[in-house]
Formats: structure tokens, C-alpha cells, sequence
């Protein structure tokens, strides 16, 4: 659908509708050339990225496996670089766009598929968060969308290959983020109250769609089922679950998280759509009724309905489970087809002439994003308060290697920025963080210290000061007595000469190391 215009040919909206995926390419590719120029620092999601990928594994902790499996499979051409953790990120977000737009175009019209994509970017968690520091949540949330496609062209055009789809988005999206059970469960119940939708999900072949997500999650679920106690812990601390916090502050955080997710895209979309979203229909009629698409009839229940019970779970937690803490990156995927949503219940507004200022809106944020994700150093400088990206990484891992340290062996960091970071300079070393989080510091720095032995390597201690406690050390000492910490202190990168520069502390053990 088009915009009302002398010269269709010459709407740059028109053609932006049409042919939306070089635009998208171009603003990955900015987003990954910026990444890769401003800085080799890398902030705790990457960092993670970076330790987790240096091994295939069934499973690595609190996460889910499957984003770490695309980065240890570029890491593996690219090495543990920002460049790689770019690539895989903004593929990740121009496939999240694209089954965006997709799962639109099953129902609405170039435009409005356009216009579901652009509210994804409108939301903070995905068009600025994701950007920022994030890394399931983005595969998440195109997993998500990928379900929510297969889904609905099944209703429209059953076929065999949409249950093969939707089992693999879900299998994988399961792989993902573990609250992708929440998704599917609440979808299937909204899905199943519907009446045409249910016939259409309960066709010929439905089998293949559960039984390819089993297979899918089968060879993480095995794993899963034995480090439980490692998988949930962390995610269940961050609920901040106590029957001593009042309903009242969970109810105020589940109101913040959806608000900073949904809030500039409401904000947007009144803007832009004004009146026309709550101005009545005229009286019906029989040529009205005709007007209507014809799937209407079952998406706008299947979409209220869905997000209704995503609301009275949300809701429940609070009251009946007694969480107190939300994230935005846990809201984001439950609500990410309220776009959708809007054009079902309102088909006027895709009409000629109508949400110019909404497409325009989302370029120019998209271009905020990528000016804010560019300036991000110096943002700090202005702030006064450098950051990991302003952390003077070539310059530490020269000094380092000027100091004795091969470039091999193990490294030990005080958390997983500083291991990263050096690990990322250092491709031929094992790097690992070990904190004193849940308990694990002691078991942390044996390990490293038997990979060591086993190796026949070095053992490299590392703690940035600004974060590191006395008590980091201490932990390390006594495992390693009679060592002399050594001091470096380097300007930050991007900071202006009178900023405190940055106090680093290491051991370095070369090789041999005993047990």
C-alpha cells in the first residue's frame, strides 16, 4: 500500500515500503563499522560472549546456549574480536527486523509490515539496548517473531512447511531464552480459543512441529537436567522473590519494565496517529462489514487475548509469586507483536495518506541509535566517568607482554571485561573470570590453576582496580603465596589528559605451574 502522492514513483516512503532490507543491511553495516572504530572495549554481554565462545558446550550457566553457539562458529573464522561479536549481534538484529516485517506482511500490507518493524526498533530494549549490550534477548525476540510468522500463514495457507518452521523457531527460541516456554504456552492457549485458529494449528502434520522443537532443545534439555541449581539461580536472585517486599514496589517495577519498553512506541503512535486510534467507526454496514480483511475475524481475538495473558501472568507473578524486580529484556519478547496488534484493531490506519510521521519518526531514531552507539566514548568524557569502552586495551596488553606475559596460557580476570578484553588480544590464551558472585571464587581459581598445570602454560592474574576488592586478591594469594602483585597504570582511551587513569594490578606465573 501506498501514501496518497502526485507521483507515486517519487515517494520515498513508497519505496521504502517496498524494498526495506538494503536500508536495514546499510544500517547494520554502519552499526558494525562504528563498533569496530571506536573501541576494543567490550561491556559485560559481550564480555560474556567472548569467555563463553571459546568452547562448544551443551550449556554455559544462566543462559541458554544458542547465541553463544553462533559466536563460537564466527569466532572460529574472526577470532574472539569486537569484529565478530558485531557481526554476529547485527545479523541477529536484521534477521529480528526481517521476521518482524514478515510475520506483518502475513496479515497487512508493505506498509503496515514496515510499521511492525519500526515499533520493534521504537522499543527501547531492542532498538537502543540491543545495540548498547545485549545478546539473547535480540535472538529471542527474532525467534519470537519467526514463531509468530509460521503461525499465522499457517491459518492463512496451511502447509506442511509452517509446522516445520514453527518447530525450529521454537526449538531454537527455546535455546535462546528459557522464558520462551512462557511465550509458547501463552500463545497455545490463546491460539486454542480461537476457533479458526485452533483447526488451522491442529492440521494435517501438527506432530512435526513439537517434535522438531523437542529435537531442537533435546541435546541442551539433557544437560539442562543436570546443572538446574546452575541454570536458574542467577535468573531467580534478579525476580528479587521475597514475601517481605510489598505487592506494591512489584507492581511498580512490572510497571516501569513495561512502560521503558513499550512507552516510545505509545508515544509514537499517538503522535502520529492521534484521533484516529480511539475515533469510532461509523455505523455498521453490510459494505463496511465487506471492507473488512478478511482475518480479522480470528487475529484481533488471537492478539488481544495474547496479550491479556501475558498482562494477568505478569500481574500474577507479583500477587501470587511475589516477585518485586522486571526486567525490560524479559518484557520485550512477550510484547513485541503489540505493533501488530494495533494495526488489527485499527486496519484505518493503513490507510493512503495516513502515519507519514510515524516512518519518518522511526528513521530518525534509527540514525539516534546509531549517533548515540557511535559517540559512546565520549559521551563518557563528557560525563566524566570512563566506561569498559574507554578501557586502554592494546595499550594494557602491550605493557603486559613488555612485563613477561607470552600471550598464552590462562588468564584469570577479576570479572569478565578485563579476561575479555585481554583475551581478545591474546587469541592463543584461555581466559576466565572468577568472582566472588554465589560462592565460586574458590572453585573458580582452582580450576584455572589445574588448566594451567595440565597445559603446561602460564597463569596470568588480572584485576582492574576501579571494580576489583582487597579480598579479589587475597582469594588469589592464597592459592599463590609468595607472589609480588604488580601495578600498571594507563590513561584511558578517548578521555580527556585530566582524567585519574586507569590502575591495574597482576601476577604473572609462567610456565610451569604445579597443581
Amino acid at each position: 500500500m501506498t501514501s496518497a502522492s502526485p507521483s507515486t514513483a517519487k515517494d520515498w516512503q513508497s519505496q521504502l515500503y517496498r524494498h526495506p532490507l538494503a536500508w536495514v543491511l546499510l544500517l547494520a553495516c554502519a552499526h558494525v563499522i562504528s563498533r569496530v572504530a571506536i573501541s576494543d572495549g567490550m561491556k559485560w554481554d559481550e564480555s560474556e560472549q567472548i569467555l563463553w565462545s571459546q568452547q562448544f558446550l551443551l550449556g554455559y550457566g544462566a543462559q541458554p546456549p544458542a547465541y553463544s553457539w553462533l559466536q563460537w562458529l564466527v569466532g572460529q573464522l574472526l577470532g574472539p574480536t569486537v569484529l565478530s561479536l558485531s557481526l554476529v549481534k547485527h545479523s541477529l538484529i536484521v534477521l529480528s527486523y526481517v521476521l518482524a516485517w514478515q510475520t506483518g506482511r502475513a496479515l497487512l500490507p508493505a506498509k503496515g509490515a514496515f510499521w511492525v518493524a519500526g515499533g520493534l526498533l521504537l522499543m527501547l530494549p531492542f532498538g537502543w539496548d540491543s545495540v548498547r549490550d545485549q545478546t539473547h534477548t535480540i535472538l529471542v525476540t527474532a525467534m519470537t517473531f519467526g514463531a509468530w510468522w509460521m503461525a499465522l500463514r499457517q491459518v492463512r495457507a496451511p502447509a506442511l512447511i509452517n509446522f516445520v518452521g514453527l518447530g525450529i523457531f521454537c526449538g531454537v527460541g527455546m535455546l535462546a531464552k528459557y522464558s520462551f516456554a512462557m511465550l509458547i504456552g501463552v500463545f497455545a492457549v490463546a491460539a486454542f480459543s480461537v476457533p479458526q485458529v485452533r483447526r488451522a494449528l491442529l492440521g494435517r502434520g501438527w506432530w512435526l512441529a513439537p517434535l522438531i522443537g523437542l529435537l531442537i532443545f533435546a541435546p541442551h534439555g539433557y544437560w539442562l537436567l543436570h546443572h538446574w541449581r546452575e541454570a536458574t539461580t542467577e535468573t531467580i536472585n534478579k525476580m528479587d522473590i521475597s514475601t517481605q517486599v510489598s505487592h506494591l514496589k512489584g507492581l511498580g517495577a512490572l510497571a516501569n519494565a513495561v512502560f521503558s519498553t513499550l512507552g516510545l512506541w505509545l508515544l509514537v503512535s499517538l503522535a502520529s496517529y492521534r484521533s484516529r486510534l480511539w475515533k469510532a467507526d461509523a455505523a455498521p454496514s453490510p459494505a463496511a462489514d465487506a471492507a473488512l480483511p478478511e482475518w480479522r475475524i480470528w487475529a484481533w481475538p488471537l492478539l488481544w487475548r495474547y496479550l491479556a495473558l501475558v498482562f494477568a501472568i505478569l500481574v500474577g507473578m507479583v500477587l501470587v509469586g511475589d516477585v518485586s524486580s522486571f526486567k525490560q529484556r524479559w518484557v520485550l519478547p512477550l510484547t513485541a507483536v503489540a505493533p501488530l496488534a494495533l494495526y488489527v484493531w485499527r486496519p484505518r490506519l493503513l490507510a493512503d495518506g495516513v502515519g507519514r510521521g510515524y516512518t519518518t519518526t522511526v528513521l530518525v531514531f534509527a540514525l539516534i541509535f546509531l549517533t548515540l552507539a557511535t559517540v559512546r566514548p565520549w559521551q563518557s568524557n563528557l560525563r566524566k566517568d570512563p566506561d569498559e569502552l574507554n578501557h586502554p586495551v592494546a595499550q594494557l596488553s602491550a605493557a603486559l607482554a613488555a612485563a613477561g606475559y607470552d600471550g598464552k596460557g590462562v588468564i584469570v580476570g577479576s570479572d569478565n571485561m578485563v579476561a575479555a578484553m585481554l583475551r581478545s588480544r591474546n587469541p592463543q590464551a584461555y581466559a576466565t573470570a572468577c568472582t566472588a558472585e554465589f560462592g565460586r571464587m574458590a572453585d573458580c581459581l582452582a580450576q584455572a590453576r589445574a588448566k594451567a598445570a595440565q597445559s603446561g602454560s602460564g597463569l596470568l592474574y588480572i584485576a582492574r582496580m576501579d571494580k576489583a576488592t582487597p579480598a579479589w586478591w587475597e582469594a588469589v594469594l592464597a592459592t599463590a603465596p609468595s607472589t609480588a602483585i604488580q601495578d600498571l597504570t594507563l590513561p584511558f582511551s578517548h578521555m580527556r589528559a585530566s582524567t585519574p587513569p586507569m590502575h591495574y594490578q597482576f601476577v604473572w606465573l609462567p610456565a610451569p605451574i604445579s597443581p
